[in-house]
């Protein structure tokens, strides 16, 4: 299996893609002479801006794709069918959102979203349903970019008053459909009064995340508390822990995995150190030994315990392998050729692929049950995750409740929860 890394850019994205599609060694997309290396189906993720750009070369080829976090939208249903979400249908998760709000009378509420095909259907589909089961908005505003197209100051300016907007909602939750990029741009929030001389906020907000979201920071970042999620909501595709997981993890190090091409510089970045190429890297940086502990990081830089974006990578790897097997099984059975007194398995074809991958059904390491419906999108439920964090910039998400639409399961344990520091509302429940 090849990882490459989907946060090179657009051409990026394209490249990699046109890469996969290639001989080992050699770019040349569309030819073939490596029989050992041919791309039977493309993990991607995690935002839908990713899979949607593999998505519009690999549809050419008929390349099945698994994606996890966000998912693009898909136009048409010869595009649909060569999908597999390791993500329930996002429906679904609106439905618990709901829930969950009305469940703690939470009906005066402020939502952010990212203003892309997802977000905006989220907004014109799905809020107004908050509002036929009882919601009122105190205000909907889109997430400003964050790059400098509109130019750095227009950027500054519009961060400031979405700040405002929040600190002076009277709202006590904000409802935030973001994508994973998106806590990188939430945990700058409590640094712009800092920044521009403005009061900050005197109440805590309660956010409430979508799962598509995920914890994950920039190198800026390492040193920033994490305060601001403490106390948060948010869901989760369903996932459990994998046994040997960790120490799968704590076993990798530069020294030992030469062929990754990635570990090196996750290592500089996770514990600020240089392999000192130069002279001016040794001046700067401590030397990275490699000897290095993954589990001696906070969790607010690197988590050793799986979440729910690694738990879809995970089972999506053995969804191809499971589908590879059913359909090599059908054509040894079918098709077997004697050359020699030897047999031949015929090679896969792609276009055929698909369908085993859809009706793949399997139960995975810990016992769980892993499919797809007609759609292609994984039956499954989600989890509702509490966020708390610490001082020592460590964050646990805790579990408190659960929501399963196929059967009808929705469960919270309230006394589980940590509420935000300074948050004054009291729940009628």
């Amino acid at each position: 299996m090849n990882g490459k890394d989907s946060l090179a850019g657009i051409s990026g994205r394209d490249y990699f893609t046109l890469v996969l599609l290639s001989t080992w060694t050699n770019f040349i997309p569309n030819y073939k002479c490596d029989s050992k290396d041919n791309t039977v189906a493309v993990i991607g993720g995690p935002n839908s801006d990713v899979n949607f750009f593999m998505a519009t070369i690999l549809s050419i080829y008929k390349v099945p794709q698994l994606g996890y976090g966000s998912s693009p939208v898909i136009h048409g249903p010869s595009q649909q069918l060569l999908f597999q979400w390791m993500f329930p249908n996002r429906n679904q998760q609106y439905v618990g959102m709901l829930q969950l709000l009305l469940l703690f009378t939470w009906t005066w509420i402020g939502v952010i979203f990212i203003e892309d095909d997802n977000g905006l259907r989220f907004v014109q589909k799905e809020l107004p349903k908050f509002s036929q089961g009882g919601i009122c908005f105190d205000f909907i505003e889109p997430l400003p970019p964050l790059y400098f197209k509109i130019g750095i100051h227009e950027m500054i300016e519009s961060w400031v008053k979405l700040y405002l907007l929040i600190s002076d909602s009277t709202a006590s939750v904000v409802v935030l459909h973001g994508e994973i990029h998106t806590m990188i741009v939430l945990r700058m929030f409590p640094r712009i009064p800092e920044f521009e001389n403005i009061p900050g906020m005197t109440n805590s907000k309660v956010w409430m995340m979508t799962a598509q979201m995920e914890f994950t920071s920039i190198p800026l970042q390492r040193s920033w508390d994490v305060d601001i999620l403490h106390g948060a909501l948010g869901f989760a595709t369903q996932s459990k822990e994998v046994v040997g997981f960790q120490n799968f993890l704590q076993r990798r190090n530069p020294d030992v995995q030469t062929r990754d091409g990635f570990i090196k510089d996750f290592w500089k970045q996770a514990f600020d150190c240089s392999f000192q190429t130069s002279l001016e890297e040794e001046n700067l940086w401590n030397r990275c030994s490699g000897e290095e502990k993954l589990e001696a990081l906070p969790r607010s830089i690197f988590d050793i315990s799986i979440s729910s974006h690694s738990y879809s990578v995970y089972n999506a790897v053995y969804a191809v392998a499971h589908a590879l097997q059913s359909m090599s099984s059908l054509m040894l059975k079918r098709r077997t050729l004697s050359e020699e007194g030897r047999k031949i398995i015929l090679n896969p074809v792609l276009w055929q692929f698909h369908h085993y991958l859809r009706k793949v059904s399997f139960n995975n390491s810990v016992g769980e049950m892993i499919s797809f419906d007609q759609n292609g999108n994984l039956e499954a439920g989600f989890d509702i995750i509490n966020w708390v964090t610490f001082p020592n910039l460590s964050l646990h998400r805790v579990k408190v409740g659960k929501f399963d639409p196929k059967d009808q399961e929705f469960n919270v344990y309230v006394n589980a929860i940590r509420w935000p520091r300074r948050f004054n509302q009291v729940f009628r429940i």
